[in-house]
């Protein structure tokens, strides 16, 4: 696979970051999105990610046991891998972090992941760092002169949050944010001022959850842990937080659409809508979960998108951008996005 650089670093990575979310050693999250993964098949997945050469992996403290998890499938084996973390949301802090906070979280996490430096450390939210963007960004560049961190960046970051994280001094070389043909607000502001600025995105959810594997044709075939975001209605589950009514008709019209696109040309849906965002501009790498090693090797096979073939897949999908606006956070009744 091609290599692309991040930002204006040496960090060269894959088009497919493996997301480490599911990696919670057999234990299902609170919110239900993904079912308890032991971790045979965690170990399953990276191996087969390694043969594959996928060298980018991603996960964070807010993750259900995954970086304990990461940590022993790592060991004796991290030499060329680019690992990323984040803080924000711990189990001992979840928002407000001080300079102490962020040395104290990453060298948690360093000792759960057995490693004594990252290649990436991500702030998790703006909201985790709240009105405190100098003495962070200070922390940040002296973690970076230790050498326990290589370089830094952001997730889920707006445009506003990145001026004032820049303002402050900042200078992350990645943005992690909700991108995918089913979630495309980021395009209005954020993406735009963040190609100017030379910040590489790294797009999670790049199939929505599952929704762009065409698993799911109704809304009552989808998981309830992945019915709490703004494409359904509130009233769909109990573990949504937005309050609004969803773009359901919407949704599945576009997916309707695009599997009948799909199954004309003998092509996955997945394979489409990642060959799709990987070429939106501005694009370093998509972040994939997977539930087997199998998922891997799928979500490895891309296809060629022509222009005409990235115009129609926008037109398909454009009522669902409209729908949800320039909001980019999916699921709180409040967006954290600036």
């Amino acid at each position: 696979m091609e290599k692309k650089l991040l930002g204006d670093s040496d960090l060269s990575v894959t088009p497919i970051c493996v997301g480490c979310w599911q990696f919670n050693d057999g234990e299902m999250s609170g919110d239900r999105t993904w079912n308890g993964q032991p971790y045979a098949m965690s170990k399953s997945i990276v191996d087969t990610a390694l043969e594959l050469g996928i060298n980018f992996f991603d996960t964070a403290e807010a993750y259900l046991n995954s970086e304990g998890v990461v940590g022993r499938l790592f060991e004796g084996r991290r030499q060329g891998m680019v690992l990323a973390s984040k803080f924000g949301y711990g189990a001992n802090k979840k928002t407000g972090y001080t300079a102490l906070d962020i040395e104290q979280a990453l060298t948690a996490s360093l000792e759960r992941l057995r490693t004594d430096y990252l290649d990436l450390y991500q702030v998790h939210w703006p909201t985790v760092i709240d009105e405190n963007l100098e003495e962070v960004v200070k922390e940040l560049e002296r973690q970076k002169s230790l050498g326990r961190i290589r370089y830094y960046g952001v997730s889920n970051f707006g445009k506003t949050d990145l001026e004032k994280f820049i303002a402050a001094g900042g200078k992350p070389i990645t943005n992690q944010v909700l991108y995918n043909l089913l979630a495309r607000g980021c395009e209005y502001e954020m993406l735009p001022y963040s190609v100017e600025k030379g910040i590489s995105i790294l797009a999670y959810s790049p199939l929505q959850q599952g929704l762009l594997s065409g698993k799911y044709l109704k809304s009552e075939d989808v998981p309830e842990g992945r019915r709490r975001n703004r494409l359904f209605s509130s009233s769909s589950t109990s573990l949504s937080r937005h309050g609004e009514e969803g773009c359901e008709t919407e949704l599945f019209t576009a997916i309707g659409e695009l599997k009948t696109i799909c199954d004309e040309r003998n092509i996955s849906m997945p394979s489409v809508s990642l060959s799709w965002l990987l070429k939106q501009k501005g694009l370093s790498s998509v972040i994939v979960g997977a539930a087997s090693p199998e998922q891997i090797t799928a979500n490895t096979k891309f296809t060629d998108i022509s222009a005409e073939m990235d115009s129609t897949l926008k037109d398909i999908t454009e009522p669902i951008k409209v729908a949800l606006g320039t909001n980019c956070d999916l699921w709180a009744e409040k967006s954290r996005h600036g």
